[in-house]
């Protein structure tokens, strides 16, 4: 007998797959999918012994009620309050059961991803089951063939959960084809008038951003996290086209209460795939991930896109008095490890770190929109492919020094990171170049005139810009470093100045006409992690 009931929506039979996983002493259950046989002779053995005590409890106040013994406890409990409290003793054995049973169907059903791989309906139709007064009985005749049925309906569960998505657009878009992901969509409904997040759109959302999150190997948001987002969109940006989750989303929201919600072609690929179990007959080929492809692995490869508990704890951070609070207690060490690593790098300091997770971390910006953007984004730059190395103080300071600032000059940072070096320089009269859209929104928030673009590319589009002072430490790899100073002497007004972070090799190497040079001695161990060798180069235009 199984115990879970659902109303079937499939049009079309679907062989089951049945995925493994692991027992109490973490080995598979021979590849069958079900839970260890020993793990739920244990879990069955538990629960026997505390439903006879939960009989022994009742009979024991039983024939202590019937020989006054129970009076003594309620005269007792008046005296001591005065009388200002009546006492009270409701004893109901089968709520009481309940309860238990409600608890050890908890219990075995989290061993498993059973929840996690349900669409919010069928989680909500699972938790009335097995949660409430009327919870199915914990028992072998009930226990094995439940968790049987449930785990052969995994993968189409997954399915289902992109399905979901389709059950929420709106009837009167003629845009809303569901045959697929490949245009876009408009989900109607999504805000209320106030702008809040309606709870039953934000879990089907949510269910989609869960599945990529799988696809991934991300983890999973949860509902409130995806409430979240999409309330700062709408807060924060309404009418404008939002990236989430690393591009694999594009969402607008509207003050009417829809979102258009875009998909990224590849992520479409792969959820017309899970689609395609559901309506095999629906979802055109075209549309579908071809099968000699590789499964995708990001959607930019210079992203490094982070788990969602990690966004989690960044979404839920609150600032008070002069640093951000994040709450990582709930974070296994290396993801508190990551976090810090990706607090630090957009330039967040490290003040206190409690035993309790907690962490308290400041900036010398105002982070929020900063940090709202990483919540909703979900990736930072990958540091090899940016070829990026903050530029260190002492470092820094001499370079400052070396381009010898006067009052109204025109400033340009080519490669601008998180602004150590455009620190030395005027906000009011600086332009940063920067690539990483996180790293623009720190620059941003710092109050520079901020364009996001690669230098290189920005500097062929803008050749009649000029500035008087140019300040950079640029990308070193792929002769990088040469083609972008080049680039930027290009913008250089006469008797302006250039000071630049590079490579020692170019020190004998690099000279472009009409330009005087003076070069530092060779610099060791200016970049954490490396061992390369700098020097700094002064130019000036003549």
């Amino acid at each position: 007998m199984t115990a879970f009931t659902q109303t079937d929506i499939f049009s079309t039979a679907i062989e089951p797959e049945v995925l493994p996983f692991e027992d109490q002493a973490g080995e598979m259950a021979a590849g069958t999918g079900v839970v260890a046989s020993g793990f739920i002779e244990l879990m069955l053995a538990q629960y026997q012994a505390r439903e006879k005590l939960i009989q022994e409890t009742k009979d024991l106040i039983d024939n202590a009620s019937s020989m006054g013994v129970l009076g003594y406890f309620a005269d007792g409990f008046n005296m001591a309050h005065s009388g200002e409290s009546r006492w009270n003793f409701a004893l109901n054995i089968e709520h009481a059961k309940a309860a238990l049973r409600a608890e050890y169907w908890g219990r075995l059903l989290n061993e498993t991803d059973i929840f996690d791989m349900m669409p919010a309906a069928k989680r909500e139709e699972a938790r009335s089951q097995f949660f409430g007064l009327d919870s199915p009985p914990f028992e072998e005749a009930t226990v094995r063939p439940t968790l049987t049925d449930l785990l052969a309906q995994r993968a189409n569960w997954f399915a289902e959960r992109v399905d979901g998505v389709f059950r929420t657009l709106s009837k009167s878009h003629f845009t809303n084809q569901p045959t697929g992901f490949c245009k876009k969509m408009i989900l109607a409904n999504v805000f209320d008038q106030f702008g809040y997040v309606e709870t039953y759109q934000r879990e089907r959302i949510n269910d989609l951003r869960a599945v990529v999150g799988r696809i991934l190997g991300r983890g999973e948001p949860d509902g409130s996290t995806t409430g979240r987002v999409l309330r700062s969109i709408y807060t924060n940006h309404l009418g404008k086209k939002v990236s989430i989750d690393n591009g694999a989303f594009i969402v607008t929201a509207y003050k009417a209460g829809t979102l258009h919600l875009e998909v990224a072609p590849e992520v479409a690929q792969e959820l017309n795939e899970h689609l395609a179990r559901l309506y095999p007959a629906a979802i055109p080929h075209a549309t579908r991930k071809r099968k000699k492809e590789r499964p995708i692995k990001n959607f930019n490869h210079e992203n490094q896109a982070l788990p969602f508990s990690v966004l989690r704890v960044i979404g839920e951070a609150r600032f008070y008095t002069d640093s951000w609070i994040f709450s990582a207690g709930s974070l296994s060490k290396p993801e508190r490890d990551l976090i810090v690593e990706v607090l630090e790098s957009i330039g967040g300091e490290v003040l206190n770190s409690l035993p309790s997770g907690s962490m308290y971390i400041r900036f010398d910006y105002d982070a929020k929109p900063v940090l709202e953007y990483l919540a909703r984004d979900g990736a930072v730059p990958e540091k090899v492919s940016h070829q990026f190395y903050s530029t260190a103080d002492d470092l820094a300071d001499r370079a400052e020094e070396l381009l010898d600032l006067q009052d109204g000059d025109e400033c340009l940072e080519p490669s601008a990171g998180t602004g150590k070096l455009a620190k030395r320089l005027p906000a009011s009269t600086t332009t940063c170049v920067e690539l990483a859209r996180l790293r623009c929104q720190v620059l941003n928030a710092m109050g520079y005139k901020t364009v996001e673009a690669d230098f290189l590319a920005w500097s062929r589009k803008n050749p009649s810009y000029r500035a008087d002072r140019i300040l950079m430490n640029p990308p070193f790899s792929k002769n990088r470093a040469q083609l972008h100073t080049e680039a930027a002497l290009g913008h250089l007004n006469v008797g302006g100045r250039l000071v630049a972070v590079l490579p020692a090799s170019m020190r004998e190497s690099f000279k472009v006409d009409g330009f005087n040079f003076e070069w530092s001695e060779v610099l060791t161990d200016q970049f954490e992690g490396t061992s390369v060798r700098v020097v700094l180069l002064k130019a000036e235009h003549a």
